[in-house]
């Protein structure tokens, strides 16, 4: 049984999985046999959920918890490695764990005892970065347990996780090296830090990492696997699932108002654009979210400023809205929070981006603007503003498609599809033996 960490408590999750957890406190060799088979024990599939949190926690982490939690109710004998950004403390520790991006030999060794200990069916690797690296890939491979990766972001393509808002870098990082991002410094605005991701990223490019150690790769959107099999990954071992959310306690609350947005604090998430907008709408927005555009955000006019919130505040802000905005220039995979606000029967006004284009339909479950463009988006603004019946059935068809495509229930369908596809092709001797143990989503 996992316990509930300092840090879970701190963000009002109670009852997932817990970010650095005991499990993980922080060469290429060929697929052995299996330990255990599954025809030898209680019979329950076992699932071993593989994840870093992040310090700011984010849509990802909010993944792992769903899918956590809803595996565990399902029966699934599931558990969780995991590691926290939390625990980096100081230069010093920013500097191990830049040493360790490309390849972290002691977090090999750890998930190899936790393989021999647990015996998981399959893996599910979530985010390995920065503190786990690509070797527990090979971990794995040794243990002869097949691996399911799904893919957040775009970071094993290019440092910038969500690409360049500019389409010939975009290409540039795709189809060639991604050593251009050095001098211009993409992540976290730090040669020293970019060096280190672009390194990791050109390294496990020329060594063939993903197409040779992962076994199966779930895709966010029709977008997302276009991008990746551009960028090198097999399209036949590439399955779109997309994120899933489970049903708020009560979607409908008081009369709604307001503008409300939820995210990271930063350019590519659209917020000088957001900002630039709002200087000529006279309407309450609110702002959750933190990093490194809050001063700005701060000193925003006509605008209240939550910081950082547990997800129970998120809910209950979507509740009283009258429409979500997110304003996003970079490239977005999935993002949760349009799920939650679906679920909330929160209408989204969301940049025209075709990342986005699975998600939101203008006029559907929500409206769209030239992504950028603060012009753009208040005249989309004042329509919503001006149009409340409209938007309120456009809030009432968003309702709708949650219940039909991304519940607790269509996602552990589509988790145990995934699972049992991966495991069947992973080794002919345990197809006959595996098949029989797994749950069915029916």
């Amino acid at each position: 049984m996992l316990k509930q960490s300092s840090v879970d408590r701190r963000n009002g999750h109670g009852g997932g999985p817990a970010p650095g957890a005991s499990d993980c406190p922080v060469g290429i060799s060929r697929r052995g046999p299996s330990r255990v088979q599954v025809g030898e024990r209680s019979g329950a599939l076992r699932v071993l959920l593989v994840h870093n949190f992040y310090r700011i926690p984010g849509g990802e982490d909010s993944v792992v918890r769903e899918e956590f939690s809803l595996l565990k109710r399902k029966g699934v004998d599931v558990e969780l490695f995991s590691v926290s950004n939390d625990d980096i403390h100081g230069a010093l520790g920013a500097l191990v764990a830049g040493l360790a991006l490309i390849y972290n030999p002691g977090a090999r060794r750890r998930l190899a005892r936790k393989l021999a200990d647990f015996a998981p069916d399959v893996v599910h690797v979530h985010n390995f970065f920065p503190r786990l690296s690509p070797s527990i890939f090979d971990a794995c491979r040794d243990a002869g347990t097949p691996v399911v990766m799904t893919l957040h972001n775009f970071r094993i393509l290019c440092p910038a996780a969500l690409l360049h808002p500019h389409e010939a870098f975009r290409e540039r990082s795709l189809t060639h090296s991604c050593w251009w991002t050095v001098p211009r410094k993409v992540y976290r605005n730090s040669f020293v830090a970019t060096l280190a991701l672009a390194a990791m990223v050109e390294f496990h490019k020329w060594n063939k990492t993903w197409p040779r150690k992962v076994d199966r790769f779930i895709a966010l959107s029709n977008f997302a696997k276009d991008v990746f099999v551009k960028g090198g990954l097999p399209a036949e071992r590439i399955i779109i699932k997309p994120n899933c959310i489970a049903a708020p306690v009560a979607p409908d609350g008081p009369p709604r108002r307001g503008a409300l947005f939820v995210g990271r604090l930063d350019e590519q998430k659209g917020i000088p654009t957001l900002l630039k907008a709002w200087t000529d709408i006279d309407y309450p927005l609110t702002i959750i979210g933190d990093g490194p555009l809050a001063n700005a955000v701060a000193q925003a006019i006509n605008v209240r400023v939550l910081g950082r919130q547990p997800r129970a505040v998120v809910q209950k802000e979507m509740r009283a809205a009258k429409f979500l905005v997110l304003p996003s220039v970079g490239q977005e995979m999935f993002p949760i929070t349009a799920l939650e606000a679906f679920a909330n029967r929160l209408p989204v006004i969301c940049s025209d981006l075709p990342s986005l284009s699975d998600i939101v339909s203008h006029g559907a479950n929500g409206l769209t603007f030239v992504a950028g463009s603060a012009h753009a988006l208040a005249d989309r603004v004042r329509w919503a503003i001006n149009n409340p019946k409209e938007l309120d059935e456009i809030g009432g068809r968003a309702r709708a498609i949650y219940e039909a495509r991304y519940t607790s229930d269509a996602n552990f369908e589509y988790l145990m599809r995934i699972y049992r596809s991966v495991i069947a092709s992973a080794s002919i001797p345990r197809r006959r033996v595996l098949t029989n143990a797994l749950p069915h989503p029916s």
